[in-house]
C-alpha cells in the first residue's frame, strides 16, 4: 500500500468510502497512466455525489489532510477541494502500481517532485500582511452542560462583564448566544445600551430560524439565516421516511434561510456570517463572495466536541474556503477554537481553546472572484469526461 501526505490508497474498494467505487474499479484500465486517471476521476465524482441532497455532506473528504500544505492548497481557487481529492487518489494509485512492478525509486522521485512544488509555491506566495478593519471575536467558553440551563440574564451578565472598558470595536460572538429570541426578552433594553458603545453580531434563534443580527445604536438588524441546516438536529429530512428520527432534534426544528446576506458596519468592508457546520459546505462561501462579501466569517458553538481532533477538522474548513475564495477566514466559536486564516489558507492566529477570551483580529479586505467562485465545481464534470475517455483510450 502507497502513502502520500497523510493518505493511503491501495487501488481496491476497500480505500473509497463507496460501494460503488470498488465496483467500477473491476473496469479500469490496466495500463499505470489510464488506470490511475480512471481511479482518481470515479472517486472524485463519489465524493461530488455524497455532498448532494438533504442528507449531503462535503466533511471527510481525503482533501483535509492537506490543510498544512499551503503550496498544493493553492489549486482549490480553481478547482475547489475536489481537484486536491483527485490529486491524492491519482498520486496514490500510481504509487500503488510502481510498487507492484517493484518500481521504488520511481516512487521516491515523485515524492520528492510533490514536495517541492509544494514547497516552491509556499516560497512564491506573498508574505501575510497585517488587515486594516478590527474585529473583536468573543469566546465566552460556556460549557454545553451549562449552556441549555442557564437564563438569558446570566448570558448578558457575561457579555458585559467581557466588554467591560471596550468601545467602538465590531464584537462578533459565536452562534446562538442567547438560547431565545432576545428582542423581546428582558434583557433587550441592556442589550441596546450596550450597542451604543460596540456593534455587535449576535447570534441567537428568531421567528423559527437559526440567525445572527447585527445590533448597532439600540436596533437589532437581521443579518443572516441558516441556510444549510444540520440533518436531524435543526431539520428532518425526508420526514416521510426519517420521522422516527425526530428524537434527535436540538431545541427545535428550524426553517431555513432564503438568502446570502452581506453587510456593513459603520465604514466596514461588505462581509458575511455563516453559522456552524455552514463552513463545510463550499457553495455557501461561494454565494457569499459572489453577494460581494470581501473577508469570510462563521460562528459556531463548538462546546460539544469533547475530543481537539474534532475542534480543529472544523476550523480547518476555514482553510479551504479562504483559498477557495481568496477571502480571510475569521471562525468565532464558544469554546474554541476561534482564530483567522488568511486568503491562501494560512492559519494566521488562533486563540487558546477553553478560556473565556476577547481577541481582536485585524482583518484584510478582498474583491474579485476566483475561477472556483466564478464557476464552482465544474471539475465533477471533468472527471465524468476524464473517467470515460481514460476507459475508452485504453480500449484502442
Amino acid at each position: 500500500m502507497a502513502r502520500c501526505c497523510g493518505v493511503s490508497f491501495d487501488g481496491s474498494h476497500r480505500a473509497a468510502p463507496f460501494f460503488g467505487f470498488g465496483f467500477l474499479s473491476h473496469f479500469a484500465p490496466r495500463g499505470t497512466l489510464l488506470r490511475s486517471l480512471y481511479l482518481a476521476s470515479i472517486y472524485t465524482m463519489f465524493e461530488y455525489i455524497r455532498g448532494i441532497g438533504e442528507l449531503g455532506f462535503t466533511g471527510g473528504r481525503i482533501s483535509e489532510a492537506l490543510f498544512r500544505h499551503t503550496g498544493l492548497l493553492q489549486v482549490v481557487s480553481v478547482t475547489g477541494t475536489l481537484g486536491l481529492v483527485f490529486l491524492i487518489v491519482f498520486l496514490n494509485t500510481v504509487f500503488y502500481e510502481l510498487l507492484k512492478k517493484r518500481k521504488a525509486v520511481f516512487i521516491f522521485v515523485l515524492i520528492a517532485l510533490v514536495y517541492i512544488l509544494n514547497a516552491t509555491v509556499e516560497h512564491l506566495l506573498p508574505l501575510p500582511e497585517s488587515g486594516t478593519f478590527e474585529v473583536m471575536a468573543l469566546q465566552p467558553n460556556v460549557s454545553t452542560s451549562l449552556k441549555y440551563f442557564t437564563s438569558s440574564e446570566n448570558m448578558l451578565n457575561i457579555l458585559e462583564d467581557m466588554l467591560k472598558g471596550k468601545e467602538d470595536h465590531v464584537v462578533i460572538t459565536p452562534e446562538a448566544f442567547f438560547l431565545e429570541d432576545v428582542r423581546y426578552s428582558s434583557v433587550s433594553n441592556s442589550l441596546k445600551e450596550i450597542s451604543r458603545k460596540n456593534s455587535i453580531i449576535l447570534g441567537f434563534p428568531a421567528s423559527g430560524r437559526n440567525s445572527v443580527f447585527l445590533l448597532e445604536n439600540g436596533e437589532f438588524k437581521r443579518v443572516y439565516s441558516k441556510v444549510k441546516l444540520f440533518p436531524f438536529v435543526e431539520t428532518l429530512p425526508y420526514p416521510k421516511v426519517f420521522g422516527v428520527f425526530s428524537f434527535l432534534r436540538g431545541l427545535s426544528y428550524y426553517e431555513p434561510g432564503e438568502e446570502f446576506s452581506v453587510f456593513k458596519v459603520r465604514e466596514s468592508p461588505s462581509f458575511s456570517v455563516q453559522i456552524c457546520f455552514e463552513s463545510y459546505f463550499p457553495e455557501v462561501s461561494r454565494n457569499f463572495v459572489k453577494n460581494g462579501s470581501e473577508f469570510l466569517v462563521t460562528v459556531t458553538n463548538d462546546g460539544w466536541f469533547h475530543y481537539k481532533v474534532a475542534l480543529i477538522n472544523h476550523f480547518v474548513q476555514g482553510v479551504f474556503r479562504a483559498a477557495e475564495t481568496r477571502r480571510q477566514f475569521l471562525q468565532v466559536a464558544n469554546t474554541g477554537i476561534t482564530g483567522l486564516i488568511d486568503e491562501y489558507g494560512r492559519i494566521l492566529r488562533v486563540l487558546p481553546s477553553e478560556e473565556r477570551l476577547l481577541g481582536l483580529f485585524h482583518v484584510k479586505p478582498r474583491k474579485g472572484e476566483t475561477f472556483y467562485v466564478k464557476f464552482g465545481d465544474w471539475f465533477f464534470y471533468f472527471s465524468i469526461l476524464l473517467s470515460g475517455l481514460s476507459w475508452v483510450l485504453s480500449k484502442l
